[in-house]
């Protein structure tokens, strides 16, 4: 038996103990029954940004792709409805979302071409890895009872620059774009780099891309280029050139960098050092056992963000005020299926899981080009 740690649990409880205690698979493992309808525009773009940058069909006709990418999108935001009667308002929700995110993903698709100067080698990609104990080495944390404690997540997209550098990228939908100091402050996508590094053993990230797209309020710059701009000189070469999977990186900038896309798009590259990776490893750990010790001490940590994302404020209330939580529970509550491995989808065919090239494009040496 392994104990399995997931985003979410870093997340709430370090966020609010008491959540945690409720939703968590290593705690009691609920989730509402039935399970909300919540529109998921995040997920359904991120679909259909799986399919514009899936690596095998990196090389082909944009014309063909585009659509699969519009269709991936769409499929995506049906399926979220599928079997549910929504009501007026959530129907109308649901249209105006629709609407607006294709709208974006068609901006997004415009923009891209001149802005990705990268290779994708992996995208929607599933990582578990064991956690290293970081007080004995070439040994992996036990927990109190004897289990092996892992971590594992799921990578936007996985690519390679034309240094021969990895990154891992994060598309998320935002009201307005993130101070880029913030940032830095990205756990979760920096965990990913870290477990991503242990995942395949040899390869070593330079840092995180933070792709940030912009919906309320949103509109093209006038000045921005019209229609579909092309892919840049550079790019242009590389992406006919081919490469080697492990290929030893040239010396990466450590600067942050911030590229603009008229308003509505921000893509932020932040060079990740190895201290900060192994710093990680360490804090990852430390929590992993504080999670796991023999009855942990739960607490709720109310605040009105945090309760505004939480599925269980009836039962923290009556907690709270001294009353039956448990009748709650029992009434409005129901404990999660056991966790089934997700497919990567592409369109509307369903493919393995971890879609990726193998092997990925190489560049040719650019010594050898001079």
């Amino acid at each position: 038996m392994a104990a399995d740690l997931r985003p979410s649990d870093r997340l709430w409880f370090k966020r609010c103990r008491r959540s945690w205690d409720f939703s968590s698979r290593l705690r009691r493992n609920l989730e509402p029954a039935p399970a909300r309808y919540t529109l998921d525009l995040d997920r359904a773009l991120r679909d259909g940004l799986a399919v514009y940058y899936f690596p095998g069909m990196w090389e082909w006709d944009r014309k063909i792709v585009l659509p699969l990418a519009f269709a991936a999108f769409e499929k995506s935001m049906h399926r979220q409805r599928e079997g549910r009667e929504l009501t007026e308002a959530e129907d109308a929700a649901w249209e105006h979302g629709f609407d607006a995110g294709r709208q974006l993903l068609d901006h997004y698709l415009a923009w891209a071409p001149s802005a990705d100067r990268f290779w994708p080698v992996r995208v929607e990609t599933d990582f578990d890895v064991q956690i290293p104990d970081p007080s004995t080495a070439d040994t992996d944390l036990v927990s109190g009872d004897g289990r092996v404690v892992r971590y594992g997540g799921r990578v936007d997209l996985l690519l390679v620059d034309e240094h021969d550098a990895y990154w891992v990228m994060r598309h998320r939908l935002v009201d307005g774009f993130t101070d880029p100091e913030l940032l830095l402050f990205d756990d979760e996508l920096l965990a990913a780099c870290w477990a991503w590094e242990l995942f395949y053993l040899g390869m070593r990230i330079s840092g995180t891309i933070h792709n940030e797209l912009r919906l309320e309020g949103a509109s093209p710059d006038p000045a921005a280029p019209v229609g579909r701009p092309r892919a840049s000189h550079a790019f242009a070469q590389a992406r006919a050139q081919h490469r080697r999977m492990y290929a030893r990186a040239e010396p990466v900038s450590q600067d942050v960098v911030v590229e603009e896309g008229g308003g509505m798009f921000r893509r932020t590259r932040i060079p990740r050092s190895r201290e900060s990776l192994d710093d990680l490893g360490r804090r990852l750990a430390a929590e992993a056992l504080e999670m796991l010790e023999a009855g942990p001490v739960v607490y709720p940590t109310p605040t009105p963000e945090h309760c505004a994302a939480c599925a269980f404020r009836a039962p923290c209330l009556a907690l709270n005020e001294g009353t039956d939580a448990d009748a709650i529970v029992t009434a409005n509550y129901r404990v999660r299926a056991p966790e089934a491995p997700e497919e990567g989808r592409l369109g509307a065919v369903t493919w393995s899981m971890n879609r990726g090239a193998a092997p990925p494009p190489q560049w040719v040496d650019r010594n050898r080009r001079r």
